[in-house]
């Protein structure tokens, strides 16, 4: 867990180099930064922390990234926190549909991912 005094920001993914990209652009504020690589972890941690945003790592419908996107939407602990979906594939509409608050997709370059927090709510400082 890093430590920063910005917003919680969890990343949510089982690729290592879309963890790693996350973890470097959030540490270019002062955004703490908290991860999770399972579903499971994904609720508990999110249920935990109450991060400000859950960057999601999405693959094809029905892969762990949607099921964690209706799990953190099914919860009432966590129907609020809001939902940056990330993928390869062109499925903002579903992804929006699902309950997601901003889809990128992939590659993300750092300006994306500053305005999909600017989207959520979360200003990046320096």
């Amino acid at each position: 867990m890093d430590q920063a005094t910005g917003a919680t920001i969890m990343v949510v993914g089982d690729d290592s180099s879309f963890c790693y990209l996350m973890r470097r652009y959030a540490k270019k504020g002062t955004h703490r930064i908290v991860f999770a690589y399972s579903g499971e972890e994904a609720l508990t941690l999110a249920r935990r922390e109450k991060p400000a945003v859950v960057v999601l790592e999405a693959g094809r419908p029905g892969t762990m990234g949607w099921s964690v996107l209706r799990a953190l939407r099914e919860d009432q602990i966590t129907h609020d926190i809001p939902v940056v979906l990330c993928s390869w594939w062109d499925e903002e509409e579903q992804g929006l549909e699902e309950g997601a608050d901003v889809y990128l997709r992939k590659p993300i370059l750092y300006e994306d991912f500053l305005t999909a927090l600017a989207d959520v709510g979360i200003k990046n400082s320096p």
